[in-house]
């Protein structure tokens, strides 16, 4: 009796031809085979109430619905109202939000639609709905999205050598089955896709699906700079396509094995010559670095990286576009080099982290502001000895994006430096010396990215729209929690002054979101929280018993869910954020609906935060 008759007898109802071919496309590595979504399978394991309330399930990429329902963001800045999101800190911008939730009136009837439809700005170029199949047997499509990758990514966060993977690109066909250069090669097509499609949240991504497919626990059973890398670009090719917890982890899995491959040490001392492998490994560990120092302050988690057993050397800048790995290292230039923004960011990092031990984490119940001078001192020093090219105006166009966001990150850095120490000075001329200071950085931040997104336009890809975005955002929402306290002036003379210069920075963050929002739904998200925070403190201040029924003009805000549980369990998300809110009592259903950036696309996700009373939580009280 044949196999396919016996299967026939056992299983009548099975269709054995399907089962077949479907079986051939995953041993030939089909990237458009439909795979099991392991949340499926887990969701019954325990019951929800027997569950830890820190554990998270984050909706796959590569299921239909985890396109579609995005209520986090790869910034953790925003409530979701959702369960099972994980643990989030004290540094999450989430607080800043729950500053002015007192000082605004608890309804609100608004509502973004989670059903959206992706406006003609956001229409994928490479096609609504791609063939992955046929992609791949397209060579200009391919090599538009490795070119895409390499212009607008990889200038930033240098993963990859550009020469190397172009050579293995080419032989691609010689390459095992099982290399875990597969999947690299998909998160690259992922990544370059992502800045080509100008940031469409309703595309799934076949390259992202291929790439998820060929990562087995293979890859963690040997330790590889390859590997390496592809954790580094799933991780972060996750955050921005809102799964901040994922990508936390993949982060995490690539540290892990950055150490046991010893890139945080320098070769052996009896190494004859330093090659570009040898280089490639220290680009390798200090991106490592930055993301872990940047995740931490975005979930407001500990910091796993120390600089206490760190001795490798910070990259070179050099140019390596004709070096084979193996080659001696060329001369450093003096010009921009695609090492050149990890550089400088590898140092800002290592100030970054200072910030966070000292004031966003930190059990101290006081600060003392010399600290914070210090620090603020250390950022000066920074960007005085950033090379002349950080401020060239005549700096290649690709260099423009990278420095730029470089630039921002010091100045988010440095805000969040002054709004921690604020709140922690026990003397008022202290505590106003900091807001100050945290005001005009905001106002700075604010200047920097909207004049940039006004005289850049030709250069604004996806993924730093992303990141203007997000600092635009919390630098406007800082000012936003001042405005909101007209009872509680500055008292000096700067005051009158202050105030027409904080409202015109936060008209100008409105004007250019709204510019972004054309091709942005995180831009317009943000934008909406902002109307609701402007015309719900307006409300407040003209009727202090109403309860904001000015809304928005938005043509995709509708009523709001009545789901009491939703709205009780909703919370910030960004721990940044959530530093800025915390120990306020605003009503969080004013983010009620935010699916996507500036909320995430996690599942169930990050309402981790209890009312904490302990006196070494970082709290944050009323300006005096």
């Amino acid at each position: 009796m044949s196999l396919v008759s016996i299967i026939r007898k056992l299983n009548p109802g099975v269709d054995v031809e399907a089962a077949l071919e479907g079986t051939a496309s995953y041993l030939d590595g089909d990237p458009a085979v439909s795979f099991v979504n392991s949340q499926d399978l887990e969701s019954d394991v325990e019951s929800t109430a027997l569950s830890d309330r820190f554990e998270w399930r984050e909706a796959s990429l590569a299921s239909p619905s985890g396109t579609q329902k995005s209520p986090l963001d790869g910034m953790a800045s925003l409530p979701t109202g959702r369960t099972e999101s994980g643990y989030l800190g004290s540094s999450s911008g989430t607080t800043i939000l729950r500053t002015i939730s007192d000082l605004i009136p608890e309804k609100s009837n608004l509502r973004i639609d989670q059903q959206e439809q992706p406006s003609p700005a956001n229409t994928n170029r490479t096609g609504a709905s791609p063939s992955l199949s046929v992609h791949l047997a397209n060579t200009a499509t391919l090599e538009g999205l490795i070119d895409a990758y390499f212009s607008w990514y990889n200038p930033s966060y240098p993963i990859l050598h550009e020469k190397t993977f172009r050579e293995k690109y080419q032989n691609r066909q010689q390459i095992h089955p099982r290399s875990s250069w597969h999947p690299l090669f998909f998160l690259v097509m992922a990544i370059g896709h992502w800045i080509l499609t100008e940031g469409s949240e309703a595309e799934q991504s076949g390259y992202y699906t291929a790439a998820r497919s060929r990562m087995s626990m293979r890859m963690l059973e040997s330790g590889t700079l390859l590997n390496v890398q592809a954790f580094l670009l799933m991780g972060n090719y996750l955050q921005k396509r809102d799964r901040p917890n994922t990508g936390y982890n993949f982060i995490g899995i690539a540290y892990r094995m950055a150490l046991g491959l010893g890139l945080h040490r320098e070769p052996p001392a009896g190494t004859i010559r330093d090659t570009l492998f040898n280089e490639r490994r220290r680009v390798v560990w200090w991106i490592v670095y930055c993301f872990d120092s940047g995740l931490s302050l975005t979930t407001g988690r500990p910091l796993t990286v120390s600089d206490s057993f760190i001795e490798t050397r910070l990259p070179r800048n050099i140019d390596d576009s004709a070096c084979a790995l193996e080659s001696s290292l060329p001369v450093t230039t003096e010009q921009p080099t695609v090492y050149s923004a990890i550089i400088a960011q590898a140092r800002l990092a290592s100030i970054g982290n200072v910030v966070f031990s000292e004031l966003i984490s930190s059990n101290k119940s006081s600060c003392d502001l010399k600290i914070s001078r210090s620090i603020n001192c250390q950022f000066r020093a920074w960007k005085l000895s950033l090379p002349a090219y950080f401020t060239d105006h005549e700096a290649p166009k690709w260099f423009r994006g990278p420095r730029s966001v470089v630039i921002w990150k010091e100045q988010n850095l440095r805000m969040m430096l002054w709004w921690g120490s604020q709140r922690m000075c026990n003397l008022s001329s202290d505590r106003e010396e900091a807001q100050n200071m945290c005001h005009f950085t905001a106002v700075e931040t604010i200047q920097e990215i909207t004049n940039f997104c006004h005289g850049n336009t030709e250069i604004l890809h996806t993924s730093l729209s992303w990141y203007a975005t997000y600092f635009l955002f919390q630098a406007a929402v800082v000012l936003s929690i001042h405005h909101l306290r007209p009872l509680q002036p500055i008292v000096t003379g700067l005051a009158e002054v202050s105030q027409e210069l904080w409202l015109s920075s936060i008209s100008r963050s409105r004007d250019c979101l709204a510019s972004l929002s054309q091709n942005s739904k995180a831009a317009m998200r943000c934008l909406a929280v902002l109307d609701r925070i402007r015309d719900r403190s307006q409300s407040s201040q003209s009727d202090p018993t109403s309860q904001g029924n000015c809304q928005p003009e938005y043509k995709n805000l509708e009523p709001m869910s009545d789901n009491g549980e939703a709205q009780s369990a909703a919370s910030a998300v960004d721990p940044t954020l959530q530093l800025l809110f915390e120990d306020t009592v605003w009503d969080k259903d004013i983010f009620e609906g935010l699916d996507g950036f500036p909320s995430t696309g996690e599942a169930e996700a990050f309402d981790y935060l209890p009312v904490n009373n302990d006196p070494g939580w970082l709290r944050i009280s009323d300006p005096g």
